[in-house]
């Protein structure tokens, strides 16, 4: 995978819409649909892991906050597969166009 396939804004259509945002520097930044989220990346082979992050801790009813637990994510053509840190999908999130 080349950075230039993560780069960009990934989202779903969810309560809170949860967001990832890749630059061109290593930085990541979003929301996991209630809290932001700030951290860096790397790509290694075929995915790409995210340090743990620093988040705001504020208490959301009602928005499912599973972006919370990401640690590495693949590309799957306009789909980004959200894993855990023990590889396992947490969820999915879509490319915004530009």
């Amino acid at each position: 995978m080349n950075t230039e396939d993560i780069l960009g804004t990934w989202s779903i259509d969810a309560k809170g819409t949860p967001t990832l945002e890749f630059a061109e520097d290593g930085a990541v930044s979003g929301t996991d649909g209630c809290n932001g989220i700030s951290t860096t990346y790397t790509v290694e082979g075929d995915r790409v892991v995210l340090e743990q992050f620093a988040s705001t801790m504020m208490a959301c009813q009602g928005v499912d906050d599973w972006l919370r637990g990401v640690r590495e994510v693949t590309v799957d053509g306009d789909t980004l597969v959200v894993k855990n840190a023990s590889g396992t999908e947490i969820g999915q999130l879509e490319r915004q166009s530009s």
